[in-house]
C-alpha cells in the first residue's frame, strides 16, 4: 500500500496525460470499429445472399438442361423410327428401355424425371391415335390429350422443345412440369408428341434446404408467379398477389419480369430480412430471404467483444505505460548508481595504480636492497588488488552479456573450504579477529561442480565480514547438509560476523549490480559494489539462492544454498601414491626449446624472466607471420609454442592454422598454447578450434605456466 501511495504521489504526474489519452482514444476506436464492422457485415451478407441465389440459379438451369437435352435426343430417335415405319410395338419397346435408363440416371439429380411418354395420331402399321408410356401407364376412358398442359406446350412450341406451366399430375398427384416436343412424319405432317415430366418437389426441396443451410430460406415461383417452394407449406400454391405473402409488396416488379436485388422485407416469421429474386431462363423466379438478425447479432457480440478487448488492451497499455515509466525512472536511478559506481571504480583502480607507480619510482631511486624489496612487495599487493577489481568487472560484464558459464569438475569440499580460508586468513589475523569454521561431517567428501566459483562466493562473503567487522571481532563460517539423495546434495553455507550490521533499506540494495549499501561506507571501506551481485548470479546458476539477515550494530549473516552432484571418492593405493611421489613435477626444462610469439616487448621480458630459472631455451617471434616463417625454417628445433592472439600483420589464430597446415613432420603435433588476455570462454573455444592445445590467461601465473610446460613437455 505504501508503494502504491508512493507511486500516485511521485509516479502518476509525469504520465497522467498519456494514461487519460490512452483511455479516451479507445472509446472512438471501439465505436468506429463497430460502425465499420456493421457495414462490412452488411456488405458480406448482401454479397453472400446474392452469391447463393446466383449459384442456385446456375445449378437449377444446368440440372434442368439434362432432361431437356434427353428429350431432344429421344424425340429425334422416335421421329426416325416413325419415318422408317417401325411398328407401335417396336416404339413401345424403345420407350420402355430409355425410360428405364432415364429413371436410374435421375436418381443422382434433384430434378427427378420418371420416363418418356407420348401421343401419336397415327403410326405406319395403322395404329392410332395411341398413347405410349415407358413407365407402364395406360390411358383411361375419358382421357383427352388435347386438354393436357403438355399437349398445349408442345403445340405452342412448333417443333421446338416446349415447357409447360407447373400442374398436378393426374397419376401421382404431384406438382410437375413437362418438357414436350411435336414430331412429324416424312411428309412433314404432325405425327405426335413426345413428353418428359419433371418433379418440382425435389427442386423446391433443394432450394429451401440449401438456403436454410446458409442462414436464410429459399422461394421458387412459377412463370405465373405461383409459389412452388417455400419453407412454410401453407404458402405453396399462392400467387404473388396474395397479401399473406410478405414479398407481395414487390408484385409489380415481378410481374414486369424485373429482378429484385437487395430489398428489405419482413419474413414470414416476422424478422427483418433482405431478399433477392432472380428470373430463370424458363420464366421461373428463384428467391432467397436472409434475416438480418443472425448477422447483426454477431456484430453485437463483436461489439461487446471489442469493448471487452478494448478495455483489456487499454488496461494493458496503461499498465505498460506505468511499467515503462517505472523502467524509465529505474533507468535514471541506475544511471545515477552507475555514475557513482564509475567514480568508486575509478578510485578502486587508481588507488592500486598509484601504489604501483609510486612504489616503482621509490624502488627505482632507492639504493637500499631492503627498501627495494619492500617496494616490490607493495607493488605485488597492489597488482593483485587491481587484478581482483578487473576480474570483478569482467565477471559482471559476462553476466550482463549472458556469457557467464560454470564448469563441472570433481573436488574435495573440505579442501576447497580450507584453501579459501587460507586466502583471507592473513587479513583476518591482521585485525586480530576470531574465525570459527564448522563443516558438517555428513557432507560427502567428493562433490562435482564449479569449485572455483563456489570458493569465489565464500571468499567474497568472508572478505565482506572481515571488512565490516572491527578489530577483535568474530567471524563464523558454517557449512551444513540440508538434503541428500542418490545423486545430489543440497548444502547451506553461512558467514556470520559481529560487525556494524546492515539496515533493511541497505539490504534491498546489496545484491543489485553497481550498488552498495551506503555511499559513506564505500568511501570508508572501499569496494566496487559488484561482489555480492556476482555471488548472487553464481549461486542462482548453481540452482540455489542467497540471502542476508542483519540489524544495525548486531552484525550480519550472509547465507546461500547450492545443489551439487556427488563425486566418486577414488582411494589411491600405496603403489599409486609412491608413483605419484616419484613423478613430482620438475621445474627444470634444460634441453627444451620453445618459440615465444609476442608483439609486446615488456610481455616478452616478463615471460623470459619468469622462466629464467627453468633453464629452458626461448626463441622470439614478434608476430604471427614471423612465427610461421621461424617454425617453417627451424621446425625441428622447437618443442612447444607460446602464442599470443592479438598481434600486427597476423594474429595468433591465423598463425596457428597456417602452422598446422605446413608439410613438416611435427607441424600437426607440436603443442601450441595460447598466452593471451582474452580469457572468455568463447575466446578459449576459438583457440582450440584453430588447432591450439591449451590456454594461459594474462596476467601470467608462474605456477600455471610451469604446470602446462610439465604437462606438454615431460608427459
Amino acid at each position: 500500500m505504501q508503494k502504491l501511495t508512493s507511486f500516485f504521489r511521485f509516479g502518476w504526474k509525469p504520465i497522467y496525460a498519456e494514461l487519460i489519452f490512452t483511455a479516451l482514444v479507445f472509446i472512438p476506436m471501439i465505436l468506429f470499429s463497430y460502425l465499420i464492422t456493421g457495414k462490412i457485415v452488411h456488405k458480406y451478407m448482401v454479397s453472400r445472399a446474392d452469391n447463393i441465389v446466383s449459384f442456385e440459379r446456375m445449378k437449377i438451369e444446368a440440372d434442368l438442361m439434362e432432361p431437356s437435352t434427353a428429350l431432344g435426343i429421344f424425340s429425334e430417335t422416335v421421329q426416325d423410327m416413325i419415318a422408317n415405319g417401325d411398328s407401335s410395338e417396336r416404339i413401345q419397346q424403345i420407350f420402355n428401355k430409355q425410360s428405364f435408363y432415364l429413371n436410374k440416371k435421375s436418381e443422382f439429380s434433384f430434378s427427378r424425371y420418371k420416363g418418356f411418354y407420348g401421343y401419336f395420331e397415327t403410326l405406319q402399321d395403322g395404329t392410332g391415335p395411341v398413347c405410349v408410356n415407358g413407365m407402364g401407364w395406360h390411358a383411361v376412358n375419358g382421357f383427352v390429350p388435347f386438354e393436357r398442359p403438355w399437349y398445349k406446350a408442345a403445340i405452342a412450341s412448333r417443333g421446338e422443345i416446349g415447357e409447360s406451366y407447373p400442374y398436378t399430375d393426374i397419376i401421382t398427384g404431384e406438382v410437375i412440369f413437362t418438357y414436350a416436343r411435336c414430331i412429324y412424319d416424312t411428309q412433314g405432317l404432325f405425327a405426335g408428341i413426345i413428353c418428359l415430366d419433371v418433379q418440382i418437389s425435389e427442386i423446391g426441396k433443394y432450394i429451401v434446404d440449401s438456403s436454410l443451410a446458409q442462414g436464410g430460406y429459399g422461394i421458387l415461383l412459377s412463370q405465373d408467379l405461383t409459389v412452388l417452394a417455400h419453407p412454410y407449406d401453407l404458402f405453396i400454391g399462392m400467387t404473388v398477389g396474395d397479401p399473406r405473402l410478405s414479398f407481395s409488396i414487390y408484385r409489380n416488379e415481378l410481374e414486369n419480369g424485373e429482378d429484385i436485388i437487395e430489398r428489405t422485407m419482413i419474413s414470414f416469421d416476422d424478422q427483418e430480412s433482405i431478399c433477392f429474386f432472380k428470373k430463370l431462363s424458363n420464366g421461373w423466379y428463384l428467391g432467397t430471404v436472409t434475416p438480418k438478425f443472425p448477422f447483426y447479432y454477431d456484430v453485437i457480440k463483436m461489439a461487446v467483444g471489442l469493448v471487452f478487448l478494448g478495455t483489456l488492451f487499454a488496461a494493458a497499455l496503461i499498465f505498460m505505460l506505468i511499467r515503462l515509466d517505472k523502467a524509465r525512472r529505474k533507468s535514471v536511478m541506475e544511471s545515477r548508481y552507475k555514475s557513482v559506481f564509475l567514480a568508486n571504480m575509478s578510485h578502486e583502480m587508481r588507488t592500486p595504480m598509484n601504489a604501483i607507480i609510486g612504489m616503482s619510482a621509490i624502488g627505482k631511486n632507492s639504493g637500499d636492497i631492503t627498501r627495494k624489496d619492500y617496494c616490490l612487495s607493495k607493488i605485488d599487493e597492489a597488482s593483485k588488488h587491481l587484478l581482483g577489481v578487473i576480474n570483478d568487472i569482467l565477471d559482471m560484464s559476462k553476466i550482463e552479456a549472458n556469457k557467464f558459464e560454470l564448469s563441472n569438475t570433481a573436488f574435495e569440499f573440505e579442501k576447497m573450504i580450507s584453501q579459501t580460508i587460507n586466502v583471507v586468513n592473513m587479513r583476518i589475523e591482521e585485525k586480530n579477529q576470531k574465525l570459527t569454521v564448522f563443516i558438517d561431517k555428513a557432507i560427502p567428501k567428493i562433490l562435482t561442480g564449479d569449485d572455483q566459483r563456489l570458493a569465489q562466493v565464500i571468499t567474497n562473503l568472508l572478505g565482506n565480514a572481515y571488512k565490516f567487522t572491527d578489530k577483535k571481532g568474530s567471524i563464523r563460517l558454517n557449512a551444513s547438509l540440508l538434503h541428500e539423495d542418490s545423486e545430489n546434495v543440497t548444502i547451506e553455507i553461512t558467514v556470520s560476523d559481529s560487525g556494524i550490521g546492515i539496515s533493511p533499506e541497505q539490504q534491498e540494495k546489496l545484491f543489485k549490480s553497481f550498488q552498495q549499501a551506503d555511499a559513506d561506507m564505500t568511501r570508508k571501506y572501499g569496494g566496487t559494489g559488484l561482489g555480492l551481485s556476482i555471488c548472487k548470479n553464481i549461486v542462482e546458476m548453481m540452482g540455489g539462492r542467497v540471502w542476508v539477515r542483519s540489524e544495525i550494530g548486531k552484525g550480519a549473516t550472509f547465507g546461500f544454498i547450492v545443489s551439487l552432484k556427488k563425486g566418486e571418492d577414488k582411494k589411491k593405493d600405496t603403489e599409486y601414491q609412491k608413483a605419484e611421489e616419484i613423478n613430482v613435477p620438475n621445474d627444470n626444462f634444460k634441453g627444451y626449446r620453445i618459440l615465444l610469439v609476442e608483439d609486446m616487448e615488456i610481455n616478452r621480458e616478463v615471460v623470459i624472466a619468469l622462466l629464467e630459472k627453468t633453464e629452458i631455451e626461448i626463441d622470439i617471434a614478434e608476430n604471427g607471420l614471423a612465427a610461421v616463417n621461424t617454425f617453417s625454417n627451424n621446425h625441428e628445433k622447437f618443442d612447444l609454442i607460446l602464442m599470443d592472439l592479438q598481434m600486427p600483420l597476423m594474429d595468433g589464430l591465423t598463425a596457428t592454422r597456417q602452422i598446422r597446415n605446413l608439410n613438416t613432420p611435427n607441424a600437426k603435433t607440436i603443442p601450441i598454447i595460447a598466452m593471451t588476455a582474452n580469457v572468455f570462454s568463447e575466446d578459449i573455444k576459438k583457440c582450440l578450434q584453430s588447432g591450439m592445445n591449451d590456454h594461459i590467461g594474462k596476467p601470467i601465473n608462474i605456477d600455471e605456466i610451469l604446470e602446462k610446460l610439465n604437462h606438454y613437455l615431460k608427459n
